[in-house]
C-alpha cells in the first residue's frame, strides 16, 4: 500500500474519475485512493491524486490556491459554458473590442465574490448531480457560494479570442467567469481550453501523464508525505 501524493496531468477528454480508475489497475488491491479538486472532461492540467493516508490531507489542499490558464471565445455561449455544450446565446453584431475595454469589467471579478455554480455541474440538488437535472431539461435552482478570484488577467489577446490566467480559491468554477464577463461586456464568453497549473506549491511541470504511470514505477512518483509543507 502506497502513503502519499502522485501529480497527475489529466488529458482532454477523460473525467477526474476516468483517472482514477486507470490507477487502480494499477495499484495494489484495496488501495485508499482519492483526488483534491475535480477537472472538467474538456479541461486539462494537474490532479492531485491522494494515497493511503495521503487521503486525510484533502481538507488543508482545499485551502490552496488554484492556478489556471483559459483560453475563451466571445460572441457566444453554449448550455455547459465550454467546448462540449450546445450554443444557447449569440452576439447578433460582435463588436471590435481592445484589451483596454475588458480589463475594467474584468476588474470586477478579482476579490470575495458571490458565483453561482453552472447548471453542468456536479452540485447536488435533492441528491442529484446538477449535471442529471440539467440534462432531463429539468429546472432548479443553485445557491451562490463565495469564492476568491486572487487574480483575473490577460495573457493574449487576439479578439474574439482571448486567453486569461486566473489565480482563485477552491470551488471556482472558471468556465462560470468567463460566461459571467462575456455577458457583463453584452457579447456572450464560452471557454474553449481551460487547464489547471497549480495547486499551492504542486506545479503541473511536475506531474505525469496516466500513460507513462506502471506498476513497476508509480513507487518513484509518489511524493513521500513528509517531504513537503503547505503554502499558499
Amino acid at each position: 500500500m502506497f502513503d502519499g501524493i502522485l501529480l497527475v496531468d489529466k488529458e482532454k477528454g477523460v473525467t477526474s474519475y476516468d483517472v482514477i480508475r486507470k490507477l487502480k489497475k494499477i495499484l495494489p488491491k484495496d488501495q485508499k485512493i482519492g483526488h483534491s479538486g475535480t477537472l472538467d472532461p474538456f479541461a486539462t492540467g494537474l490532479l492531485v491524486i491522494l494515497l493511503g493516508k495521503g487521503t486525510k490531507l484533502n481538507d488543508s489542499l482545499q485551502k490552496l490556491k488554484k492556478g489556471y490558464e483559459v483560453r475563451a471565445e466571445f460572441g457566444y455561449e453554449t448550455d455547459t459554458m465550454d467546448s462540449t455544450g450546445e450554443v444557447i446565446e449569440r452576439c447578433g453584431k460582435l463588436p471590435k473590442f481592445t484589451s483596454k475595454d475588458i480589463e475594467g469589467p474584468l476588474a470586477l471579478f478579482v476579490g470575495p465574490i458571490a458565483q453561482i455554480p453552472p447548471k453542468y455541474s456536479a452540485k447536488r440538488v435533492k441528491g442529484e448531480r446538477a449535471y442529471s437535472l440539467a440534462r432531463k431539461g429539468i429546472k432548479f435552482f443553485l445557491e451562490p457560494k463565495k469564492i476568491n478570484v486572487y487574480s483575473f488577467e490577460i495573457k493574449k489577446f487576439n479578439w474574439p479570442v482571448v486567453t486569461f490566467e486566473i489565480v482563485c480559491s477552491s470551488g471556482t468554477y472558471v468556465r462560470k467567469l468567463i460566461a459571467d464577463l462575456g455577458r457583463k461586456i453584452g457579447v456572450y464568453g464560452n471557454s474553449v481550453d481551460l487547464r489547471r497549473l497549480f495547486v499551492g506549491d504542486f506545479k503541473v511541470e511536475n506531474a505525469f501523464l496516466v500513460k507513462s504511470i506502471t506498476e513497476d514505477n508509480i513507487g518513484s512518483k509518489i511524493i513521500d508525505l513528509e517531504k513537503f509543507t503547505f503554502s499558499n
